[in-house]
C-alpha cells in the first residue's frame, strides 16, 4: 500500500519556499515507544521527515524511549519532540497534529534564526528573571487559540535557555498529565506546577504571569473581552501604513486583501488568532464552493491568501486608537500610523449571567466546543441556546461521545432546519422554555439549577459540562471610545459603503450588524475596503457629509 503523506503535494512548494529562507539548518529529534500510542508516533515521525525531505534546513534524528540519549534529555514519554536541543529546551509532548502544526513550523523557523521575535520591553523583562521556570501548556489539536499559547511558551524559552524550558502538552495522548493538573479547558498553562492562566493570553501578559508565577484564581481576574491595558513602551515602534484593518476575521481577512489590490499599503491587526469565530467553528456548510469545511480549514485557506498580500499581526491587540492628521492605532509592540482605518474586530460570546459561571469557567464552564469538546467524551454535557452555534455545538459534542441535552429559552429553536433536522436525529433531549439559573458546583460543576419560564417550575439537573452558546456581543468598545456611531445592542453604525460618521473609519463584518454570516462579513470586508480607496484618493467629506 502507498504510504499517505501527511504534508499535501499542493502545500510542499510553499513550505520549501519557507524552509529554504531559514538562516541555519535546525536539529529535530524525535522519540518514540513501539506499542504506544503507535498513531501519533506515526504522525511524528512522518512530519519530520517529510519536513527533512523537503528541505536539508530540517536535520532529523530518531531515537527510542529508554535509550542513552533519551535517558540524558530526560524523554519517557511517547512520542516527544525536540526542537534545536542543544541550544534550547523546548518540546512537544505528543504529536503536534492539527492545529499545532501551526506553532512547529513558526518555532523551527524562530529556532533557525535564533530569535524569539519577543518585543524589546519583553526581553527586557526576562532579562531580570534569576530562578528557573518550567512552562507546560496543554492543548488539544482542534483548539485554534492553543499555538499563540504554546508560541509565546517556547519564545520564552528561546529568549532565556539558561532559566526557562517549555513544552506543549497534548492533553488527547496524555490524559494523565491533563488531570493531574485539573485541565478542562485549553490553552491551559502551568509554570513550576501552579497553573497560571487559562485561554489564549497577550504577550505582555503571559510573560508578566510566568515571572511572577501568579496562581489562576477566579476568571473575572480578567474577564472575557477585557483589553489589557499596558504602560507605553519606550520607544514604540512607529509604522507608516496607508491602512489599519483591525480584526483577523473573515471581514479583516477580505478587506486587507482588497485594500493591498487596489493600492494601499495594509496592516491587519489582531488581538488573537486569525478566523475570529470561523476558527471555531466546527464546520461550515453554507460557505459556497464547499459542500463541508471545518471553519479553522476555511480560515487557515484565507489567511493564507491575506497573508500572500498584507502582514497579520496576530496576538498583537490596538489597545487605542486616535484620530488627527493620521490616524493611529497603538499596540503593545508599535503605533501604526495610517490614512484610514477598517474596524472589524467581531463579537464575542454572551455569557448567562448565572451564579456559578464566571467561578467555574474552565472547571465544566466553556465556550468553545472545538477547544474544550475532548474532555467531555462519555460525559453528561448541557448547550444552552437555540441558534445556529448551539445546535453545531451541541450535535459536534454528540459526534465526539459527550452524553448531550440542550436547554433553550424559547418552545422553538432560532437555527436553521438542517441543523435542526440534524439534531434530532441525534434523539438526545431538549429542554424547552427553560433558563439557567445557577451553576452549582465547588472546583467543577455537578449540576445546573433549571427554571421552567411558563410554569415557573425548578429543577436540578446533574451534569458535568455546561456549553454557553447563546450568541455574541459586538467588541465595540473602541470605537465607542473615538466617538464612532453604534446602535442600542452596540453594533457600529455604517452605511451601505460601509463608512461610519467618522471621516476615515469603516466597519465590517460582526460588529456592523445586519446578518451575521460568513458570506455576509466578505461583503462588508470588500466593501470597506473599496469604500476607503474610493474615499483616500478623492476625501468625500471635503465636500459633503457623508450619506447624503
Amino acid at each position: 500500500m502507498p504510504v499517505t503523506k501527511l504534508i499535501p503535494d499542493e502545500a510542499r512548494k510553499m513550505i520549501a519556499e519557507r524552509l529554504n529562507s531559514f538562516k541555519d539548518s535546525v536539529n529535530v529529534e524525535v522519540y518514540t515507544k513501539d506499542g504506544e500510542h503507535d498513531e501519533f508516533n506515526a504522525v511524528s515521525v512522518g512530519l519530520v521527515t517529510e519536513l527533512a525531505e523537503i528541505s536539508p534546513k530540517i536535520v532529523p534524528k530518531f531515537f527510542k524511549i529508554g535509550d542513552a540519549r533519551a535517558k540524558e534529555m530526560g524523554v519517557e514519554r511517547t512520542p516527544t519532540i525536540l526542537v534545536a536541543p542543544e541550544k534550547y529546551r523546548i518540546r512537544y509532548t505528543g504529536a503536534p497534529a492539527g492545529e499545532e502544526g501551526r506553532s512547529f513550523m513558526q518555532i523551527i523557523e524562530q529556532a533557525s534564526f535564533g530569535d524569539s521575535m519577543l518585543t524589546p520591553k519583553v526581553k527586557a523583562k526576562l532579562a531580570q528573571l534569576k530562578e528557573k521556570r518550567h512552562i507546560q501548556v496543554f492543548v488539544t489539536p482542534t483548539c485554534p487559540y492553543c499555538p499563540g499559547e504554546v508560541l509565546n511558551a517556547f519564545s520564552a524559552a528561546m529568549e532565556r535557555p539558561d532559566l526557562v524550558s517549555a513544552e506543549c502538552i497534548e492533553s488527547m495522548e496524555n490524559v494523565d498529565l491533563a488531570r493531574k493538573f485539573d485541565v478542562g479547558g485549553v490553552p491551559h498553562t502551568v509554570v513550576n506546577g501552579v497553573t497560571t492562566s487559562k485561554g489564549l493570553q497577550p504577550e505582555e501578559r503571559f510573560m508578566d504571569g510566568m515571572l511572577a508565577i501568579r496562581p489562576y484564581k477566579e476568571p473575572q481576574q480578567v474577564p472575557p473581552g477585557h483589553v489589557h491595558t499596558y504602560e507605553a513602551a519606550d520607544e514604540p515602534q512607529v509604522v507608516k501604513v496607508d491602512l489599519v484593518v483591525v480584526g483577523a476575521g473573515p471581514a479583516g481577512l477580505t478587506a486587507a486583501i482588497y485594500a493591498k489590490r487596489s493600492g494601499l499599503e495594509t496592516v491587519v491587526l489582531e488581538a488573537k488568532i486569525i478566523g475570529g469565530q470561523v476558527s471555531i467553528t466546527p464546520i461550515v456548510e453554507n460557505w459556497p464552493g464547499f459542500k463541508s469545511v471545518p471553519g479553522a480549514k476555511l480560515m487557515e485557506m484565507m489567511g493564507a491568501q491575506a497573508r500572500e498580500y498584507v502582514q497579520v499581526k496576530e496576538n498583537e491587540p490596538v489597545r487605542e486608537i486616535k484620530i488627527g492628521k493620521h490616524i493611529e492605532a497603538i499596540t503593545p509592540k508599535a503605533r501604526y500610523e495610517a490614512r484610514g482605518i477598517i474596524l472589524a474586530m467581531g463579537a464575542e460570546h454572551k455569557k448567562l449571567g448565572a451564579p456559578g459561571e464566571d467561578r467555574l469557567s474552565g472547571r465544566g464552564v466553556a465556550y468553545c466546543a472545538t477547544c474544550d469538546g475532548f474532555f467531555y467524551k462519555d460525559r453528561d454535557v448541557l448547550v444552552v441556546g437555540g441558534g445556529n452555534t448551539a445546535l453545531t455545538d451541541a450535535i459536534y459534542l454528540h459526534s465526539l461521545g459527550a452524553r448531550v441535552a440542550l436547554v433553550h429559552r424559547k418552545g422553538e429553536f432560532r437555527a436553521e432546519k438542517h441543523l435542526v433536522d440534524s439534531w434530532k436525529t441525534t434523539g438526545r433531549p431538549t429542554i424547552w422554555d427553560t433558563t439557567v439559573e445557577e451553576i452549582v458546583g465547588d472546583d467543577h460543576v455537578i449540576a445546573v439549577r433549571l427554571k421552567n419560564l411558563k410554569t415557573g417550575a425548578g429543577t436540578t439537573l446533574p451534569i458535568e459540562g455546561v456549553f454557553v452558546s447563546i450568541g455574541f456581543d459586538p467588541k465595540s468598545e473602541l470605537a465607542k471610545e473615538i466617538g464612532v456611531g453604534v446602535d442600542e445592542a452596540g453594533f457600529i453604525k455604517a452605511d451601505r459603503a460601509m463608512r461610519t460618521n467618522i471621516p476615515r473609519v469603516y466597519a465590517a463584518g460582526d460588529l456592523s450588524g445586519g446578518v451575521r454570516q460568513i458570506v455576509t462579513a466578505v461583503g462588508t470586508g470588500a466593501t470597506a475596503a473599496i469604500s476607503a480607496f474610493e474615499d483616500l484618493s478623492g476625501p468625500y467629506w471635503k465636500d459633503k457629509a457623508p450619506g447624503k
